[in-house]
């Protein structure tokens, strides 16, 4: 049975309970290597950042030349817009990454969090190789999802044993199978476990190739 659908606008109108307590942690790391790739001189975009719990911190602390967000959902994105409605950095646009149009420009990084693990195994890996599609080449792209560790196994299920998970169609993924879908795209640079988000996520970083 294909599972129920996480429901987004919920979910934008008000957050997950843990996402505060996990959030600043994530946007530590994505700092660290926003840093690393280009800083303030790099373009970069989100994909999946109705709404972005990171944005702020990374226009602070990395103040990157441009940042843009491409998103499908549009309650998420007008509440980003209207935080940044007079920033130029910012961009905001409508689209799926499974069916993303040709870019009208190339990134020096682009990246995801909690995105690509809410499709089945084809449409993870058409999602993971859309990011390749918007970036320049020896660009980076910075991919997190769920990892099912011991510990986000007992802690789902005790969410879902409980009526409290929300993110029904959240399919953890092992390493190898995003390996497979990067293969021949980009260079895996460093992968990370990030543990103290209790739902444990890889994070992921890979240069493109060409």
């Amino acid at each position: 049975m294909k599972p129920a659908q996480t429901d987004w606008d919920s979910y934008y109108a008000r957050p997950y309970r843990t996402a505060s307590l996990t959030r600043r942690h994530t946007a530590s790391i994505l700092v660290e290597l926003l840093r690393k790739n280009g800083g303030a001189q790099a373009s970069i975009l989100e994909f999946g950042g109705a709404n972005s719990c990171f944005i702020d911190q990374i226009l602070a602390e990395v103040a990157p030349a441009r940042y843009d967000v491409i998103d499908s959902n549009r309650l998420g994105l007008d509440l980003l817009r209207s935080r940044y409605a007079s920033d130029g950095r910012v961009s905001v646009g409508l689209g799926d990454v499974l069916s993303a149009s040709k870019p009208d420009r190339l990134y020096d990084i682009v990246f995801s969090v909690g995105l690509i693990e809410h499709f089945d195994p084809a449409g993870t890996a058409r999602a993971v190789a859309a990011h390749f599609d918007y970036l320049r080449p020896g660009g980076t792209a910075i991919i997190t999802f769920p990892t099912p560790t011991w510990l986000y196994r007992a802690v789902r299920g005790l969410a879902e044993a409980t009526n409290n998970w929300i993110f029904h169609d959240e399919r953890p993924l092992r390493l190898p199978e995003f390996e497979r879908a990067v293969a021949g795209l980009g260079e895996i640079r460093s992968a990370r476990i990030l543990w103290p988000l209790i739902l444990t996520q890889y994070c992921v970083e890979v240069r493109k190739l060409r």
